[in-house]
């Protein structure tokens, strides 16, 4: 054999031996023909691209970020949920109203697309929260791939977008935390594209422009809900991709850190009202919430922010008080009536140990609001992690107070003399502060009142933005002149107030309320508001800042509203006094003192006097204008009376609310 034949030998030799030695290795090879279901997988598995760098110093102690998921819930969570939704009945009933949606409302929806209702794309970017939010939970809770499915379809629409619409920076918060819930729920079955898609999109959308003052100026520096949505939503996003970039999460972690430090808390103030209403609480403290659990969750800490402001832990109490007697909230400013379920109470509930706090919550589960629509219902599935199920097993206790008030910009005194719901427990509420805070009326020292079931003296509530800002309203400006004080139901002509002169209320105007008398008043259920610079044309002004009181005065065992309202005119001023009350009712003026109002078969008597006798008329107005874009109040009709006084005068209108008209001597 000569040499040529003995290489190509050795060769032939060779390739059947490395033939026969990888043909005889246990290699798994996919097969092509049928796709593969992504492998579950309690841990995290980074892409190869992930900063490998060290845990950089800041705020936060970097290094404890754990495997995902990491936000609200871990996989330990998931699993200790599977076996407590089997044993508790509350966290059972949410938990089947979270997948009765998912089965019968987002599995096989429609493709989410970019579409802006005016200036906002908010609505899609709630819609991409809800189904992402629910889908996730679906998903990690029972392991059907049509969640899973549905849910990464619904990340790639959104992330596909051309922006998420930063000049209206709400779009941003509330779909970053979308993508970041999925993301983070689902990281380990997304298919690797997904994940870099959605981990593209917070990049891009997200954290540059929220590092860019163009847009950043919207919430950075505010103290509105507009801070606690936006950087609550950012942070979370920053925290569930913090293996991507290091830096880049921390740049925005210790942002919106700081931010909402800084700005977003002082708005609970001291005591814990919320400036802005009963709805924006929900919607700004429900995102504060958020904010502080996904810091708690990561880094067993939130560094001392939710004892930043005094008023913070506080304000789940004004919240407790802030439902009336009748399926109805103490709805002054831009607000809607119906009273809802309120997610963050589950977390202040569980944080501080108070479980009365959860005694609104556990009746409105109870009627089945949960199941309803509500505000916050998109955010529903975070409150699995909020729940303490051992709080719930048990009866829950009334609250044992009938009278919380709280001072700041917007002053509130709020009353339940009962806690029952039935028609023994009243129910009064009246608030103070100016009309140029954020989504503020013209209202100092309204109030509403629920009595024997229902609701007698209201507030017509907000009107919806966008039909406005198309009429060409400049709904977002407060200074006196602005087109915003034209709306009927943001105007002092429509809440139950004292007018002067039928003139408009001064915007920079504020009803105080009397902490002199609130300190003092023991166990009597009352509330007493000063209203400075409120009635005045300019700088003139008409008459001293007006006084008004409200006690609940025992006759028989009945609890009747007594509200007296003082006024002193000045010299050479001889101002017409307008005493207002919006109500559903029935109004019909029954003699020269009272009115009777009539509703489903109750009656309430609104008896008036004036301690000296001086002359008054009665009078109905109607709850509505002649502008056209201002909506129809059907049903409701303004009662109260006028009054003219002469200069260098005091006039104290008594007026009492009660099952029988007060005879008057």
């Amino acid at each position: 054999m000569n040499r040529h034949m003995k290489k190509i030998l050795l060769y032939t030799l060779l390739l059947w031996g490395a033939i026969f030695t990888f043909g005889s290795c246990d290699v798994d090879i996919p097969e092509i023909e049928k796709p593969v279901l992504p492998e579950k997988d309690s841990s995290s598995q980074p892409d190869d691209e992930d900063d490998p760098s060290a845990d950089p110093n800041g705020i936060f102690d970097y290094s404890k970020i754990g495997e995902h998921p990491r936000l609200f819930l871990n996989a330990q969570d998931f699993d200790h949920l599977k076996q407590e939704i089997t044993n508790n009945s509350t966290l059972k009933i949410i938990h089947e109203i979270i997948i009765n949606r998912c089965n019968k409302e987002f599995v096989g929806a429609s493709t989410l697309t970019y579409q802006k209702s005016g200036k906002r794309l908010l609505t899609v970017s709630r819609k991409a929260l809800e189904r992402i939010c629910h889908l996730a939970y679906g998903y990690r809770m029972n392991n059907d791939y049509t969640y899973l499915n549905q849910a990464e379809k619904d990340i790639r629409s959104v992330c596909s977008f051309p922006d998420w619409n930063p000049t209206h920076y709400l779009d941003i918060g509330e779909m970053a935390l979308a993508v970041a819930i999925g993301l983070d729920w689902l990281y380990n079955d997304l298919q690797p594209e997904t994940r870099k898609m959605a981990q593209t999109a917070l990049e891009n959308y997200a954290f540059k422009t929220a590092t860019d003052p163009t847009y950043s100026k919207q919430f950075i520096e505010t103290t509105t809900n507009w801070n606690q949505v936006c950087n609550g939503g950012l942070l979370a996003a920053a925290l569930v991709t913090y293996e991507k970039d290091k830096s880049r999460a921390v740049e925005i972690i210790e942002q919106s850190f700081n931010s909402n430090k800084t700005k977003g808390m002082t708005t609970y103030g001291t005591d814990g009202n919320y400036p802005e209403g009963y709805m924006y609480w929900g919607y700004g403290t429900t995102y504060q919430v958020i904010l502080i659990a996904a810091l708690e969750k990561v880094f067993n800490t939130d560094n001392g922010l939710s004892q930043t402001s005094a008023g913070f832990l506080k304000t789940a109490e004004y919240m407790l008080f802030m439902a009336g007697t009748t399926g109805k909230c103490f709805n002054y400013s831009d607000c809607t009536e119906p009273e809802e379920p309120k997610l963050p109470m589950w977390w202040f509930a569980k944080k501080q140990g108070h479980s009365s706090l959860l005694f609104n919550e556990l009746r409105l589960l109870k009627k089945g609001a949960y199941a309803s629509k509500f505000e916050e219902r998109r955010l529903l599935p975070i409150i699995m992690g909020f729940i303490d199920s051992e709080q719930v097993k048990e009866t829950i206790s009334a609250p044992q107070k009938k009278l919380w008030w709280g001072d700041g910009d917007t002053p509130v005194v709020l009353i339940h003399t009962d806690w029952t719901y039935s028609d023994t427990d009243k129910y009064f509420g009246m608030k103070g502060g100016r009309s140029n805070t954020s989504h503020g009326h013209m209202d100092g020292a309204t109030f509403v009142y629920d009595a024997y079931g229902e609701r007698w003296a209201m507030d017509l509530g907000m009107q919806e933005y966008a039909p406005l800002e198309a009429a060409g309203i400049d709904l977002w400006n407060s200074s006196q002149s602005s087109t915003r004080w034209s709306i009927f139901r943001l105007n002092n002509f429509s809440h139950n107030v004292i007018t002067i002169n039928n003139n408009q209320y001064h915007y920079q105007g504020k009803a105080f309320v009397r902490t002199d008398y609130m300190k003092a008043i023991g166990t009597k259920l009352g509330a007493k508001f000063e209203c400075f610079g409120v009635n005045r044309n300019g700088n003139d002004y008409d008459v001293d800042a007006p006084v008004r009181t409200a006690e609940f005065i025992d006759n028989g065992g009945d609890l009747e509203l007594v509200i007296k309202d003082e006024i002193k005119s000045r010299a050479n001023k001889t101002p017409l006094v307008r005493w207002a009350m919006a109500t559903p009712a029935t109004a019909e003026i029954i003699s020269n003192h009272c009115i009777k109002l009539s509703q489903n078969g109750k009656i309430l008597y609104l008896t008036v006097q004036e301690q000296n006798n001086h002359p008054f008329t009665l009078k109905t107005w109607p709850a509505s204008t002649d502008n056209k874009y201002d909506e129809a109040n059907p049903g409701v009709t303004m009662v109260g009376f006028e009054a003219q006084m002469s200069a260098k005068d005091t006039r104290v209108f008594t007026t009492t609310f009660a099952k029988e008209p007060k005879n008057i001597n």
